[in-house]
């Protein structure tokens, strides 16, 4: 069978044969063949040299994504192939069978994240691609792991990029709940009910990491959602936790997993969080530690600078509130802004603070969220820790 075609514009190549594994719509000259949204295509420079194979979706700026770099049939063996070997990497991480399984283009599955809460998986497809062949997919994970329940988190705008509806449904086995034990700390997780696929993994090692500096300290948590930093810092012996949230459900997460500890320290604000932190400015508070985890300030690139003044007044304003040699554990999780823009931001807030900064330590995601060095959009999430003098 001869694949649809899609030719590159002169120089195009450069960075697929660095490893990225995009096409882009304005770097296609033309295409051979009329494949529809989902199709397998074979990716040729200007020169005529084959450089991949991979999902095509006329309706995106992202108009292929590669798979390999030979052809390949994408069916059930080839998706029981792809998460076993996901699966083998996050077997040597962690010692607990919760993370997150596959996470797209980083695991070679353009599209497709897949978390795993021990028993239960929660599955989120976001390319034309995988849509089409998720069967495959839900036979696989059927297939390895006996799970006892599959959702389908397709809630999320991200799929209309790629011209897809919105949906969730139960795949296979019944809505519950399960308890994650974080080294100590316990989270009831919801996969088919909670925020994205159910759970941030992402900010686990963070989360352990910030557990050294909550002994004895009075803590802020801006952005808490279910409460993971507040309860690490809890565990860690903080003698009061303030967590702030917009959300009232979150709000009663967070109740809900520190009485599953025990922690009666924490004390929970449903509020907007600069509306917070102009109050605990006003009320003249002092913080040994406060933690930013605030949600995507740049959606886009257009977004950007409005994404840098955001940053700067929230930490001039936590910037107020730290004690003398407090600290500030600060993320972002805009991919659009880069981690030097990030570090100059918080630098400048604080200069006009008068105040200065010790950098302590610079992170991001966790290892089942591996980073592709070919692929910049792999790297999203920002971590800095930092004392402030």
């Amino acid at each position: 069978m001869t694949n649809p075609i899609v030719r590159l514009k002169p120089k195009e190549d450069i960075r697929l044969l660095s490893g990225h594994p995009w096409v882009f719509s304005n770097e296609i000259s033309n295409v051979d063949g009329q494949p529809a949204n989902g199709d397998i295509v074979e990716i040729r420079s200007a020169k005529n040299h084959t450089l991949g194979f991979g999902f095509y979706n006329a309706n995106t700026l992202i108009t292929v994504r590669i798979l390999s770099k030979g052809f390949v049939e994408p069916q059930k063996e080839f998706f029981a192939e792809r998460i076993s070997t996901a699966l083998s990497l996050r077997e040597k991480l962690f010692n607990s069978r919760f993370y997150r399984l596959a996470y797209g283009e980083s695991d070679f599955l353009p599209g497709l994240i897949i978390d795993r809460f021990g028993e239960l998986f929660s599955v989120q497809i976001l390319s034309a691609g995988m849509e089409r062949r998720k069967d495959f997919i839900y036979d696989s994970i059927r297939e390895l792991f006996s799970p006892a329940a599959i959702y389908e988190r397709n809630d999320t705008l991200t799929r209309e990029l790629e011209g897809l509806p919105q949906s969730k449904s139960v795949i296979f086995g019944a809505e519950r709940t399960v308890d994650y034990d974080e080294d100590g700390v316990v989270f009831r997780i919801d996969p088919f009910h909670g925020q994205k696929t159910g759970f941030y993994f992402d900010q686990r090692m963070n989360r352990i990491f910030s557990r050294r500096f909550g002994e004895n300290a009075r803590v802020l948590d801006l952005y808490s959602n279910e409460g993971g930093f507040a309860l690490n810092m809890a565990h860690a012996g903080a003698r009061e936790v303030v967590a702030v949230d917009s959300s009232q459900l979150t709000g009663s997460k967070v109740s809900e997993n520190a009485r599953l500890n025990k922690f009666e320290q924490i004390r929970i604000e449903s509020s907007d969080a600069m509306e917070c932190l102009d109050r605990l400015s006003v009320d003249n508070e002092r913080f040994d530690v406060i933690v930013c985890d605030p949600p995507n300030f740049a959606r886009s690139k257009k977004n950007v600078a409005s994404a840098k003044a955001g940053y700067r007044l929230l930490h001039k304003t936590i910037f107020g509130l730290l004690k003398q040699s407090g600290i500030l554990l600060t993320s972002s999780c805009s991919h659009h802004i880069f981690r030097t823009t990030f570090e100059d931001v918080i630098s400048d807030a604080a200069l006009k603070s008068g105040r200065a900064l010790q950098l302590l330590q610079r992170s991001g995601a966790s290892p089942d969220h591996p980073l592709l060095p070919s692929m910049p959009e792999t790297e999203y999430l920002k971590f800095n820790a930092y004392r402030v003098i």
